[in-house]
C-alpha cells in the first residue's frame, strides 16, 4: 500500500466504496477493490491525488483522476490505437455497473467516470520505460555516462533532442519498487530475458506517438506495465497508458523553440510540472532544498511532506494542464467526452484561472 497523507486518503467516494467492497490495494493515485462474485476481476478507481518524486502530496487536482482514466481507456478501448494489443480492460463508464453487486454503487456518475473493471493479472515487476527523446533521468544518465540503461548513445546529443535513427524509440527498463525510487536496469539483459516485453512496449509507444503527432503533441517518453493471466500465454497491457502521469507530452511548437535555445533544453510538459517545479523549491529542515532530495522511504521525510501545503495557484495550473492535454489529444474537453461517449454528466465546476 502506498503512503498517503491523511487529508487525501479518505474521500467520500472512497469511503462509500470501502463500505461495500473489500479493499485490494492503494497506490499513489489509484484505489483497487475486489468485486464479490468476480474473483478474476478488480475495480480500479482513479483519484485526484498527485504525487511527485515518489511522494503523495497533501493536495488534490480537480478532475485529474477522471482525465487519466478517460485518456488511458481511449487508447485501449475497442477502436483505440492500442486495440490490437491484449489489455486488462473489461468495462468502463456505465458498463461497470453490471459488476457492482451492491445496489448503492450503481449509477454513480463520479464512479463511472473514474472507475474501470479490469482483469486480475500477475504483474511483471519491470517498469517498461520507452524514450523517444533525450530528457529527464535519461538526459542526466547520458551526461554522466554517455549511455542509458547500458545502451551507449552517440556523442554530442543535446537535451530534449529526438533520439537519432537506430535509437528511436529506446527501451530503457527500470525496477518496479514497492517503496522509494525505481532503479535503471540493463536494457540488453532485460531484452534477452523478456524480448516480448520490449517489442510490445515499443509497439505501444509508436502507436501513441503517431496519434499524438497528429494533434501537434510530442509523446516524448512513457512507461508501460504488463502482466499475465494464469494458464494463458502472452503479456497483457495493464495499469494506466499514455497519460500525463505516466508519460511526458510536449507541444510541438514549444519543443521546436526549446531546441533553438542556447543551449537546447527540454520544453515544458503538459503534466504535473508546476507541482514538480514547486516541489524542487521547498525548503526543508534537513539541510537540503527540494523534496526531490529526500528519500521517500524515510518516515521523518514522509511526515514532513504530509504536512506541506501546495499553493492553490500551483494546483490550479496543474489542473489546467491536464485538461488542456486531454482537449488536445481528444479534440474535445473531458466533460463533453464523458457526455457524448458515455452519457455521463458531472456537476459543473470551474478551475480558477
Amino acid at each position: 500500500m502506498a503512503h498517503l497523507p491523511p487529508a487525501v486518503a479518505e474521500t467520500p467516494l472512497f469511503l462509500q466504496l470501502q463500505e461495500h467492497l473489500p479493499l485490494y490495494s492503494r497506490g499513489k493515485v489509484r484505489d483497487t477493490f475486489e468485486l464479490p462474485g468476480h474473483p478474476e476481476l478488480l475495480l480500479v478507481v482513479a483519484s485526484d491525488r498527485v504525487s511527485i518524486f515518489d511522494y503523495v502530496l497533501n493536495a488534490q487536482v480537480w478532475a485529474k483522476g477522471i482525465i487519466l482514466n478517460l485518456l488511458s481507456c481511449s487508447w485501449m478501448r475497442s477502436g483505440g490505437v492500442l486495440a490490437g494489443i491484449p489489455n486488462h480492460l473489461v468495462a468502463m463508464g456505465r458498463d461497470i455497473d453490471q459488476f457492482l453487486k451492491p445496489e448503492p454503487l450503481r449509477g454513480i456518475p463520479d464512479l463511472r467516470a473514474r472507475g474501470v473493471v479490469v482483469r486480475k493479472l500477475n504483474i511483471v515487476l519491470i517498469e517498461c520505460v520507452v524514450r523517444g527523446y533525450l530528457t529527464g533521468s535519461g538526459w542526466r544518465d547520458y551526461k554522466k555516462t554517455g549511455a542509458i540503461c547500458g545502451i551507449k548513445l552517440p556523442p554530442g546529443l543535446q537535451e530534449g533532442c529526438k533520439l537519432p535513427t537506430g535509437y528511436f524509440p529506446l527501451f530503457t527498463p527500470t525496477s518496479k519498487a514497492t517503496s522509494g525510487h525505481d532503479k535503471p536496469l540493463n536494457a540488453r539483459v532485460v531484452m534477452r530475458q523478456y524480448p516480448e516485453l520490449a517489442r510490445l512496449s515499443i509497439r505501444c509507444y509508436k502507436a501513441i506517438h503517431d496519434a499524438a503527432a497528429k494533434r501537434g503533441f510530442i509523446f516524448a517518453d512513457t512507461k508501460f506495465e504488463f502482466g499475465s493471466v494464469d494458464g494463458v500465454d502472452g503479456y497483457v497491457l495493464a495499469d494506466e497508458v499514455g497519460t500525463p502521469d505516466s508519460s511526458r507530452f510536449w507541444d510541438f511548437p514549444g519543443w521546436e523553440k526549446s531546441q533553438t535555445a542556447n543551449p537546447p533544453k527540454s520544453p515544458p510538459g503538459w503534466d504535473k510540472e508546476p507541482v514538480r517545479k514547486w516541489g524542487t523549491t521547498v525548503e526543508t529542515p534537513f539541510g537540503v532544498t527540494g523534496i526531490n532530495n529526500l528519500d521517500p522511504i524515510t518516515q521523518e521525510y514522509l511526515t514532513f511532506v504530509d504536512e506541506l501545503e501546495v499553493p492553490v495557484e500551483v494546483v490550479n495550473s496543474c489542473s489546467r494542464r491536464y485538461q488542456d492535454a486531454f482537449r488536445r489529444l481528444q479534440s474535445r474537453d473531458f466533460s463533453t467526452f464523458l457526455d457524448s461517449r458515455h452519457n455521463i454528466r458531472l456537476p459543473a465546476r470551474t478551475v480558477a484561472m
